[in-house]
């Protein structure tokens, strides 16, 4: 059926009609991966049909980037189970990954952003300016200010009585 190619998850899949998460979903369910997706690594099993492959761009320090990723020989796929009926369990199976995959990753966005508000609304609770304290030094300094010109206006009164009494 196929010959000694290495391939990609993508091109194998595009050989039996499958996209590159279909591919290595069939290759976990078949015991070929282990891992989960982004993070795959290929099982004993799977020694004599597969390699890694690594690309970079060229560049050292900061400035690389690079991945790896596995390549297959295509005499895999007469080891796998891909008939149209399988293929579509496959589908199937990697939508519903897909799905569960999405609300963890959502579940865990709001469990985030809660866990922010809740810092922010304890920052704002427990600032200085929404303190107790704040009113009381607040009312205190108020009134120490009424105080001083209440008894500013009142010596300059007196001063001037007293003035006035001096004249009559």
């Amino acid at each position: 059926m196929v010959g000694n190619e290495m391939l990609s998850a993508k091109r194998l899949g595009e050989k039996i009609f499958l996209t590159a998460e279909e591919m290595n979903t069939l290759l976990k369910e078949s015991g070929y991966l282990k891992g989960e997706p982004g993070n795959y690594s290929p099982t004993e099993k799977t020694m004599e049909y597969v390699s890694e492959k690594s690309w970079d761009n060229g560049y050292g320090g900061y400035a690389l980037r690079g991945y790896s990723y596995n390549v297959w020989n295509e005499k895999i796929l007469d080891k796998l189970d891909t008939s149209s009926h399988h293929r579509e369990i496959i589908r199937e199976l990697t939508a519903n990954n897909r799905k569960e995959r999405n609300l963890l990753r959502k579940k865990t966005y709001e469990e985030q952003l809660k866990s922010t508000i809740k810092i922010k609304d304890e920052e704002i609770n427990n600032s200085f300016l929404n303190s107790k304290y704040f009113i009381t030094i607040l009312a205190f300094v108020g009134l120490s200010l009424g105080c001083y010109f209440v008894i500013k206006y009142i010596k300059k009164n007196n001063k001037k009585n007293e003035e006035e009494k001096e004249q009559i």
